[in-house]
């Protein structure tokens, strides 16, 4: 069957998780292990090393943690080794600004932050068989985002790029606030800010904080 095509239904669903995150990995393995139309092929991370790990096990659904730092940029890279690849993003901000960015990446689809284990399983047999993944909602605050383009309401770089939080990480950054003063701001973890800052970094293409800062100088407030 071509590969293109609707994963066959006498054959389980081979599906690929990139996850940084050894606890979700092992709670989503062991959660796709119960479905006997799923098979999990491989774990692998973010790294040089997972474009080739895909290649090789050749999956029907790469099931990508985009809330790994360079997750969309591999994704990016991907898609120009093996463009037929089904990317599924999962822990996606559900913001018009992240889930562009997804498509922009190549993603078929994507579940939000919210979304449950069985929203999770639906979106990979969706995805498996050539569906495109996203919410209602979405789908309307999409509309109303590319309207805007459309209309000349322009978004800067800094917009386009980065999500809501990350914008709100940039502009603390710009005022000089470490990692850990963003954090005790936001009232988020350190490392969650480090990994934000280190997307921030990767999607404006600058290797150091107050790069990304002078971003924020052609950003209107909001």
């Amino acid at each position: 069957m071509a590969e293109n095509s609707a994963v066959e239904a006498t054959r389980p669903i081979l599906v690929l998780l990139v996850c940084r995150v050894r606890l979700y990995s092992d709670a989503i393995a062991e959660m796709l292990a119960g479905k006997a139309d799923i098979h999990l092929v491989g774990t692998v991370r973010v790294s040089d090393d997972a474009i080739a790990g895909v290649l090789s096990a050749a999956p029907d659904v790469v099931l990508l943690d985009t809330g790994t730092p360079g997750a969309l940029a591999m994704a990016a890279r991907l898609m120009r080794e093996r463009p037929l690849t089904r990317i599924l993003g999962f822990g996606v901000d559900d913001v018009p600004q992240e889930v562009v960015a997804c498509a922009q990446a190549g993603l078929l689809g994507y579940v939000p932050c919210t979304a449950s284990i069985a929203d999770l399983v639906s979106a990979v047999r969706r995805a498996a068989g050539g569906d495109t993944v996203c919410s209602v909602a979405m789908a309307d605050g999409l509309f109303r985002h590319l309207r805007g383009v459309a209309l000349g309401a322009l978004p800067s770089e800094a917009e386009r790029a980065l999500t809501r939080r990350q914008m709100q990480i940039l502009r603390l950054i710009d005022k000089g606030l470490s990692n850990k003063e963003i954090a005790q701001r936001l009232s988020l973890g350190t490392s969650t800010v480090k990994n934000h800052v280190h997307e921030i970094l990767d999607r404006l293409h600058v290797s150091r904080r107050i790069d990304a800062a002078a971003h924020i100088r052609q950003t209107p407030s909001t």
